[in-house]
């Protein structure tokens, strides 16, 4: 999701376009340019796969853009997030038409596909990053998915309970309508109520929450939606990154943590860990001990 959500735009009222979901995967490292990737080239010597997940990105004056798959400036070779990423791994870039809700887009067979053919053509382990909505379809992709042979997925600022923001009815073109209307509270509280998949309690996943310096949000997204309930009931970790919404793929130190959780294996936290984190995310500013707890673990 981006700043543009909240800027009001006369093409809301452009005519909407045929909803239909059109995906794309790019190799952005190692090399120098974006290419479009297919399941015959061989991963180098890393074997690894790291697959770059994107938002929300509103076009307002540009409708037809949302209905093509893009790749954002945080996911270009030569971002800083690519180029530290790059160190441990084969980075892919994934886009796709936002004209459908985020459910279907991790329903969808792009996804799949993407990840069945990295599979097959000798990646031996593959993480998802997903930014904002990017996380919510990453976690639901595992969710419906469990076999796909996804490694970890880490999300970053991504509004599991909603944003607020996504109740405005302007700032966007109708054809993106489904999606943003998808990340409303409401709407993530009847696709997990609807829902027949949940997390498993062996697939490793890790929460990336942004919150600015004072206050429980990032500048979108609120840090409780970051990290709802249920991931804590299951003990998935989270770690604070001090960068908001909208900066926080293009942070160096949040790529450098994003790198660490990706490189090594993520395990469930104990219910004193999780309580440990709620008083630091949700309670009073952290004490130094209880600020260290959370930057061990992205290391």
């Amino acid at each position: 999701m981006t700043s543009t959500l909240f800027v009001i735009a006369l093409a809301t009222a452009a005519p909407a376009l045929v909803p239909e979901l059109s995906t794309e995967i790019w190799q952005v490292a190692p090399g120098t340019s974006a290419k479009v990737w297919t399941a015959t080239d061989k991963p180098s010597e890393k074997k690894r796969a790291l697959v770059l997940i994107p938002g929300l990105h509103v076009h307002p004056l540009r409708p037809a853009k949302a209905t093509k798959p893009e790749l954002r400036d945080w996911q270009q070779p030569k971002s800083e997030l690519v180029k530290t990423l790059a160190k441990d791994f084969d980075v892919f870039a994934f886009g796709y038409s936002q004209t459908v809700s985020a459910d279907e887009v991790a329903q969808g067979p792009g996804l799949r596909d993407a990840v069945a053919n990295l599979r097959k053509s000798g990646y031996t382990e593959i993480v998802l990053v997903g930014h904002s909505a990017g996380g919510v379809i990453s976690r639901h992709f595992v969710e419906q998915n469990p076999d796909a042979g996804v490694s970890r997925v880490i999300a970053i600022a991504a509004p599991f309970a909603g944003a607020e923001a996504a109740t405005l009815n302007i700032g966007y073109p109708k054809v993106q309508a489904p999606f943003v209307k998808s990340l409303a509270p409401e709407a993530r509280k009847e696709a997990m109520r609807g829902s027949k998949f949940a997390l498993s309690p062996d697939a490793e996943f890790a929460c990336v929450v942004c919150r600015l310096k004072r206050g429980d949000t990032d500048g979108l997204v609120l840090v409780r939606s970051q990290w709802p309930e249920d991931l804590q009931q299951l003990g998935v970790p989270a770690v604070i990154a001090q960068v908001s919404h909208f900066d926080a793929m293009e942070n160096a130190a949040t790529a450098k943590t994003i790198l660490e959780l990706a490189k090594g294996k993520l395990t469930r936290w104990s219910t004193e860990d999780v309580d440990t984190a709620r008083k630091i995310l949700f309670g009073e500013p952290p004490a130094p001990a209880r600020s260290n707890f959370l930057k061990r673990q992205a290391k």
